[in-house]
């Protein structure tokens, strides 16, 4: 195990150079025109411009601006912002618990209600629960974060008030963010889930273990679940990408000072520094995310080997 997690996380080293040298040429090479003029527009003086091209290192060759790139990457030091002149890991380190509490609750609701719902769908096959479950998850698979996120503060917050619609105080003011940011996980999860039991439901062993007269609830949850879960896990660990990007819309919907907030402030007002620092911190939220559920499979099926 641990040789498979060193492995991994080497493997890991050459897309995060990739993430970091596509940023790099992305902000430098392919985008038209002087970064300096692009992140000040028509602010500032001559003066501020060459103080900021000095501190931007642009002034140096493209090469010297790769290598002080990449070394400071390694430290995590992408500078500092160039609006609140904080530096990027101070701006991040203050956004990032923002960002936590919404993917982790909507992760939390999207594992009950998905795997939920998936198993009953799949247990009461054919019926008016499997019907409704199925037709939910489709609705709720088929609407954008922002059109529902809208629609519910129109609903819950403005017309019923019964839930505050912005900013990140007590637990009430999650439950909006974090069931608009689940809803989509969660018709995934439950579609899967629902599809997969189908499929290991048909298999010999599971007649097998009926004839033998075994409970039912004992079929579902020792041979039926468990032997379900392995592509449920894998489709799980993807779509954490789509719990970011979610994310970023339903901040600013709901007013949350979070990364996703922080990022779309930094492209609209072309912060580089910034912008660069919340791409790399996503890419390693998305691998930490998938070496977790490579790891997650030898707990779900010990005939699953590492070597």
């Amino acid at each position: 195990m641990i040789t498979f997690i060193a492995r991994r996380i080497l493997v890991s080293i050459p897309l995060l150079w990739a993430v970091l040298t596509l940023t790099f040429l992305g902000f430098r090479v392919f985008i038209p025109g002087d970064p300096v003029d692009i992140m000040m527009g028509l602010r500032g003086t001559a003066a501020e411009r060459i103080r900021l091209r000095h501190e931007l290192g642009l002034n140096q060759p493209l090469i010297t601006q790769y290598w002080e790139y990449m070394r400071g990457a390694v430290h995590l030091d992408f500078g500092s912002s160039i609006y609140s002149h904080q530096t990027v890991f101070t701006e991040i380190a203050i956004r990032f618990p923002t960002t936590l509490k919404l993917a982790g609750g909507a992760l939390v609701l999207a594992l009950i209600f998905g795997l939920t719902g998936g198993i009953l769908s799949a247990i009461f096959n054919r019926t008016p629960v499997d019907s409704g479950i199925t037709s939910a998850a489709v609705l709720g698979f088929s609407v954008p974060e922002f059109v529902l996120g809208t629609v519910a503060g129109l609903v819950f917050g403005v017309i019923l008030h019964w839930l505050p619609v912005a900013g990140d105080g007590d637990l009430s003011h999650w439950v909006l963010p974090c069931s608009v940011l689940a809803l989509g996980l969660a018709s995934s999860l439950a579609r899967l889930v629902r599809a997969t039991m189908m499929d290991v439901l048909d298999q010999d062993y599971v007649r097998t273990a009926k004839a033998k007269g075994v409970r039912r609830s004992l079929i579902i949850v020792k041979h039926v679940l468990r032997n379900a879960l392995v592509p449920v896990v894998t489709v799980f660990g993807l779509s954490v990408a789509a719990l970011l990007s979610g994310a970023v819309i339903v901040e600013n919907v709901f007013a949350l000072q979070g990364l996703g907030t922080l990022a779309i402030q930094a492209v609209s007002q072309r912060d580089f520094p910034v912008v660069e620092g919340t791409t790399f911190f996503f890419a390693i939220l998305l691998v930490g995310a998938n070496l977790i559920v490579d790891i997650t499979y030898a707990f779900i099926d010990p005939r699953i080997h590492y070597s």
